[in-house]
């Protein structure tokens, strides 16, 4: 199954944009993403909820939704705040490693951070105009995070776990 990652998310584009979330990128399983609805569970503890849905979903929400229905409604709630989700890379890669000694796929890693200076770039050729200090990174892993503040020194930086406990008024 190979998904157009592009094409999922326009659905759910606003037509201005005044939030930018950007993440890591689409999970390495290559058959999930954000903009593709799923269902989730919504009686899990929040705090060890790890998926980027349940992240961002809840900062915004203050919930989960129950069923393949409402996360689309979710999606779109998203939208009519004008709030979207990109990714640093355009493809499934598995940066997390537990068979390496640091944790970190180093190969894909690399790649990761190789794309890091091409992502204003993409934002623009996605015909996203926005100031920097609208775009929002959600870290799942912070070590990075040198590299995007050097590119993105007016943006915001959120751990997962930071954002998905903070609630957006």
């Amino acid at each position: 199954m190979s998904l157009d990652y592009s094409e999922l998310s326009e659905k759910y584009r606003p037509k201005k944009i005044e939030t930018l979330l950007v993440a890591e990128g689409p999970p390495p399983s290559g058959e999930r993403y954000f903009y593709l609805p799923t269902k989730m569970n919504p009686s899990r503890n929040i705090r060890n909820y790890r998926s980027l849905p349940a992240t961002i979903f809840y900062h915004y929400f203050k919930s989960i939704p129950s069923s393949i229905e409402e996360y689309e409604l979710f999606l779109l709630r998203l939208k009519e705040r004008n709030i979207f989700l990109i990714d640093i890379l355009d493809e499934p890669l598995k940066i997390r490693d537990r068979s390496s000694p640091d944790g970190v796929n180093k190969k894909n890693y690399d790649i990761l951070i190789s794309r890091i200076p091409k992502l204003k770039d993409k934002i623009y050729g996605r015909g996203i105009s926005i100031p920097e200090d609208r775009i929002i990174f959600l870290l799942a892993r912070t070590c990075y995070k040198k590299e995007l503040v050097k590119e993105f020194p007016n943006s915001k930086f959120f751990r997962w776990i930071d954002f998905r406990l903070s609630y957006a008024k």
